[in-house]
């Protein structure tokens, strides 16, 4: 988002961001804009500087928006409230974004100057990021490729293998034009050949090619043997990669981008790796060896021959950004058209209930078409030079045929002479050909091997301390002073500061938006808090590995997520070893085991995509289950209840009376009946711990909880009094 839009006519030095406004704080019309430097704030009206304040005279930035207009405010740390500006509405998420920026310094002495996170652009070409770190169109290909072949490396036996019999085969076949000369001149124009010269001369040629053929067999085995181990490992260290990135870098990219990356590109890499790798090295090799070769049969025909190579490989030079740019344009249309099979396969239950299958077959022929049109675009672009190349080679041929003849007629070269030369020509266009080739390849395969190893350098935002320490969690968790934003100067969490203790049942309560959800996450570590501390224990939590961390503490997440497995193994993922009586005792603690064994085939029924098979309250039971079976130190509790029906909530609830003893557990609800009995509730308020104590205490303060309990109150008689209604009218009816 640009905060630069205009500066005024005499701007001072340093200035970060200037917006412009319309009015003044008493509301007149001026023209005026508001600058940051780094360390003050300048008001300009008509031109020249009006105010000027410190930010750090200021505690909080305000962006107040009005009936007409909004405004810009300070509150400065005497409390007092500054009004800098107003201006009209549509400056207002840029007033609003910058006060932010403003705010964030306030608090850290820390002004961010690079704001363009949700639009980020190529500082070469301008085109969209799109989450990437570097642009897809101008990365440096060469380096990616350096990349790929260091990945070589745990295989380099079977690449040098590969390498050498490759070699030796087309050594092989290097030495076939010399003996086909030897048969034309000895045995074919000369008369009283000898027969058994050439009957020998037949027995070399068949054993040199089952030779050849022995090299070329051990060379496919070899080059298969790297490129299926590369790729095996490239697919393996992606998913690992993807599996150990933050939650913030996962929700960057959607499931059928990283499957993608995980399938597509790395088995695009992987052919590359088989049909080309080594094969650079081979045909580099012939294409000297060769040239070598003709220069001293005849340096005059080979300097007819090589004439027109230099002219065929400007022509490929020319086309080689050209096709990086179209093969990215096909990687992008074949990425979207993986996401939009993934959307709409995933959620084809919601397709099929609203009808909307004809439009969806619709979305998914647009994507299939325009990844089509622009893999013909690129196919075409490049088969194009094809003919032309070829006829530019061609030249060579013809000029070598016909001087090549004169000599002959000369009689001052052989039949046999020209013949070997012309095959060593021909021999050497091969290897032109392939090369010719190259740009297109490493444009198309760059491209994959790009994004596959975008995710493998990218740094987690969550990572383990250089020494982690695996602790015992005994319960106790406090919030010293946390900020959270997903972008760092925008927190949805403001100065959280509140200490839950060991074994204490807590409840989060609050207005939709507000942080409940980004409090869990952050305990689990999802995330890390962007400013503050969050201990356990007493213990730095960025201070503790990850795999300690989770797995002592058990979550049961307002979303219900299953396997597509049975109910055994969702329930034993928590505790992979754990026996059948640990699962069945699990689940009738979650008040799962009645539903269960009433199933087709008990514990063994596979609960399908997602868990589909089961209604959303036995998801949720045997979420529950899973969690009870994983023997927490910690329980989380994200709406656990939320779609079970108000029996089945009480009996859910009772075991959860149970399981709760001696853990700590902290509980989200917008049930705020559900949360009544907790020990300790914390209320939220746009961000700001608003109050912490228990229910009677806040009840009594009538402060944010209060007005929420009522008005939940409020709009639960209003739905008693509707249903009561249409009772009323419904025996009527009768």
């Amino acid at each position: 988002m640009d905060l630069c839009l205009s500066l005024p006519e005499d701007p001072a030095e340093g200035i970060v961001y200037s917006l412009p406004f319309g009015f003044d704080r008493e509301g007149r019309a001026a023209d005026g804009h508001f600058c940051v430097t780094r360390d003050n704030i300048l008001v300009y009206l008509d031109g020249k500087l009006a105010e000027e304040y410190k930010i750090s005279d200021f505690s909080e930035f305000i962006c107040q928006q009005q009936i007409g207009t909004s405004m810009a405010l300070g509150i400065q740390k005497d409390g007092e409230t500054v009004c800098f500006c107003a201006f009209t509405q549509e400056l207002f998420l840029r007033y609003g974004e910058l006060l932010k920026l403003l705010d964030y310094r306030a608090r850290t002495g820390e002004l961010i100057t690079e704001t363009d996170a949700d639009e980020p652009t190529c500082p070469n070409c301008g085109m969209p990021l799109e989450g990437a770190k570097e642009c897809i169109y101008c990365a440096d290909k060469g380096k990616t490729m350096i990349k790929l072949i260091k990945r070589v490396a745990p295989y380099k036996k079977y690449f040098i293998a590969a390498v050498i019999c490759t070699i030796l085969s087309q050594s092989l076949w290097v030495l076939m034009p010399y003996l086909d000369r030897v048969i034309i001149d000895k045995y074919v124009v000369v008369k009283n050949a000898d027969w058994a010269g050439l009957v020998g001369m037949m027995i070399t040629i068949v054993s040199l090619l089952l030779l050849a053929g022995l090299f070329d067999y051990l060379n496919m085995k070899n080059s298969f043997k790297t490129a299926l181990n590369l790729g095996r490992d490239l697919r393996q260290d992606v998913f690992r990669k993807s599996q150990q990135l933050s939650m913030n870098s996962i929700s960057r990219r959607t499931a059928g981008e990283l499957i993608n990356r995980v399938s597509s590109d790395a088995a695009k890499v992987e052919d590359f790796i088989t049909a080309n790798g080594k094969d650079a090295i081979v045909k580099i090799l012939s294409l000297l060896i060769i040239g070598v070769l003709l220069f001293v049969m005849n340096w005059r025909l080979a300097l007819m021959t090589v004439l027109p190579v230099p002219i065929v490989f400007l022509i490929v030079e020319k086309l080689t950004a050209a096709m990086r740019i179209r093969y990215t344009r096909v990687w992008k249309n074949s990425t979207h058209h993986g996401e939009t099979l993934h959307d709409i396969l995933n959620g084809i239950r919601v397709v099929k209930s609203y009808g909307n299958e004809v439009r969806e077959i619709q979305r998914y022929t647009d994507c299939s078409k325009e990844w089509a049109k622009s893999a013909t675009r690129a196919e075409i672009m490049w088969y194009l030079t094809i003919p032309v190349s070829e006829f530019i080679l061609t030249i060579g041929n013809f000029l070598v045929l016909y001087f090549g003849g004169k000599l002959i007629l000369a009689e001052t070269l052989s039949l046999g002479k020209l013949i070997q030369f012309t095959t060593y020509v021909a021999m050497l266009y091969e290897p032109i050909r392939w090369l010719i080739q190259i740009p297109k390849n490493l444009a198309d395969v760059s491209v994959s091997a790009g994004k596959v190893f975008e995710i493998l350098d990218e740094e987690s935002d969550v990572r383990d301390a250089a020494e982690p320490v695996d602790i015992d969690i005994r319960g106790d968790i406090e919030f010293d002073d946390v900020y959270f934003g997903y972008k760092v100067y925008n927190p949805v969490l403001k100065g959280i500061s509140c200490k839950i203790n060991k074994g204490e049942m807590i409840g989060i309560v609050g207005h939709s938006g507000v942080g409940k959800s980004t409090m869990i996450n952050l305990i689990l570590r999802l995330y890390d808090c962007t400013q503050g501390e969050i201990k356990i224990d007493g213990v730095n939590i960025k201070d503790i590995s990850q795999h300690s961390l989770r797995s002592q503490v058990g979550v049961v997440l307002q979303e219900t997520f299953l396997f597509d497995g049975s109910v055994l193994e969702n329930i034993a993922y928590a505790k992979p070893g754990a026996t059948f009586e640990e699962v069945i005792k699990a689940a009738k603690i979650a008040n799962a085991h009645d539903f269960i064994v009433k199933l087709p085939d008990g514990y063994n029924t596979r609960v399908g995509n997602k868990g589909y098979q089961l209604s959303g309250g036995e998801r949720q039971r045997v979420a529950i289950a899973r969690a009870i079976l994983h023997d927490p130190k910690i329980l989380i509790l994200d709406e656990a209840t939320a779609s079970l029906d108000t029996q089945t909530e009480k009996q859910i609830q009772e075991a959860l009376g149970k399981l709760i003893e001696g853990r700590t557990t902290i509980a989200i609800a917008h049930r705020l009946s559900t949360l009544s009995s907790a020990d300790r509730l914390i209320v939220l308020d746009k961000g700001r711990l608003a109050e912490f104590g228990t229910h009677k205490e806040l009840m009594q303060h009538k402060g944010v909880y209060y007005k929420l309990v009522m008005a939940q109150r409020q709009t639960t008689k209003m739905r008693k009094e509707n249903g009561n209604a249409q009772q009323a009218a419904a025996q009527q009816t009768v």
